[in-house]
């Protein structure tokens, strides 16, 4: 039987460049992803190849799934530091809900299950570098808890899969990855600093010397594929060994992209931790470690964002009086993107007064109001993926009362 994978969050930013190399080995991929968080580029090029399957659904409601696959990866949870900060409840839900249904399907194929857990497990870690059998130092009700135990919830569900039910799953908890691919609206560290460069901004460090692995994505999808060929159960760390002060990460961006500036912000508590795996027991075990170092990934990283910047549309907002009367120090509303949800995306994480206008909590467009692009109200096309080209202006109207 050829391989056929089934991948959970296979529109995201690992997921995609993980479809991929499924794909360069022969593999039919299936990806099953809600598309919350938009469309990346890289999945127009997937859905032109033969082998590949888009599934737009959202895994934490049972999946009607009927064929045989021979391995499940899932990825599935929400991503980012404000996002998770911000909606708690969903992402429990991936890390619970999800899980189970991806647990499920596994069982029913006998197929192997590979979860990406997340290093948030270790919490403010009190050990250096982070070895597997550290138990962590987590919050169970502090403000990144939601994501930190939705990920603790998946690692206990799935070795509960494997003694109970005798399902083949496997845990690996990556630390930061980075790479080609990333959307500039993307606030992860190495996304935001490249945005910020590109355009001549402040780079704004709090805590300079937080340390951080960096993982270049090739290297941390290989460290994937060698999981799910074996029949490890884990958990075991997957990412960079050398840990990368914040500060330096900062410099090593602007002197890359040529332009931009280092700006010292507050410190916080959160911005003071370190986390650095110990990955012996990848190196024994699946017999990895990353080969592509920092300032070559990191040089990748800026060319494709480059490149995706220059080619993106220059966006204008035209909205109601009363909505600028929120935001009175703007002058004028204007981005740069690629489609009508990454523009709205910006618009509101960058001015927040405005999100419960546009988006609701699980990045849809509110019913109360209208976007309009020329004559044309999005939701006539194909809504927050509706792609711009050329300079546009999308217009807000209010539906009914009270927008």
């Amino acid at each position: 039987m050829s391989e056929h994978i089934l991948v959970t969050g296979g529109a995201g930013f690992i997921g995609t460049h993980l479809c991929a190399a499924l794909l360069d080995r022969g593999a039919h991929v299936t990806a099953v992803d809600s598309l919350r968080a938009g469309r990346l580029p890289a999945l127009t090029r997937l859905r032109q190849h033969e082998r590949f399957t888009l599934i737009e659904h959202d895994i934490t409601e049972p999946l009607d799934w009927r064929t045989p696959v021979t391995a499940v990866m899932h990825l599935a949870s929400p991503i980012g530091p404000a996002h998770v900060r911000d909606h708690p409840v969903p992402t429990l839900l991936a890390g619970s809900a999800g899980t189970v249904n991806a647990l499920d399907i596994a069982r029913r194929y006998g197929a192997r299950i590979v979860l990406m857990s997340s290093a948030e497990v270790y919490g403010d870690a009190l050990v250096q570098p982070q070895p597997e059998t550290y138990a962590g130092n987590v919050d169970p009700v502090g403000v990144m808890s939601g994501y930190q135990e939705a990920k603790r919830f998946l690692e206990a569900m799935a070795m509960a899969y494997r003694r109970e039910f005798g399902v083949n799953a496997g845990i690996i908890r990556p630390f930061n990855v980075y790479g080609p691919g990333m959307l500039p609206s993307d606030r992860r560290v190495v996304a935001a600093f490249v945005a910020a460069a590109l355009s001549g901004q402040d780079l704004v460090v709090n805590g300079p010397k937080a340390i951080r692995s960096l993982c270049y994505v090739d290297d941390f999808v290989t460290g994937l594929i060698a999981m799910m060929d074996s029949d490890a159960s884990g958990p075991i760390n997957v990412g960079a060994c050398e840990g990368t002060a914040i500060g330096d990460l900062a410099e090593l961006v602007v002197s890359t992209v040529g332009t931009g500036s280092v700006r010292l912000g507050p410190s916080t508590e959160t911005d003071a931790a370190a986390r650095v795996p110990d990955i012996a027991l990848a190196r024994d075990t699946l017999g990895w470690e990353p080969s592509t170092p920092l300032k070559d990934g990191i040089r990748a990283a800026v060319d494709d964002m480059r490149l995706r910047i220059a080619n993106q549309a220059t966006v204008r907002f035209d909205v109601p009086a009363a909505w600028t009367s929120l935001i009175p120090e703007v002058s004028a509303l204007q981005c740069r993107a690629d489609s009508v949800g990454g523009a709205l995306r910006w618009l509101t994480e960058s001015y927040p007064v405005l999100a419960p206008r546009l988006l609701s909590p699980d990045g849809q467009l509110v019913s109360w109001t209208n976007i309009y692009l020329a004559q044309d109200n999005v939701r006539d096309l194909d809504g927050l993926d509706t792609i711009l080209t050329g300079d546009v202006t999308l217009i807000a109207l209010p539906a009914m009362a009270g927008g």
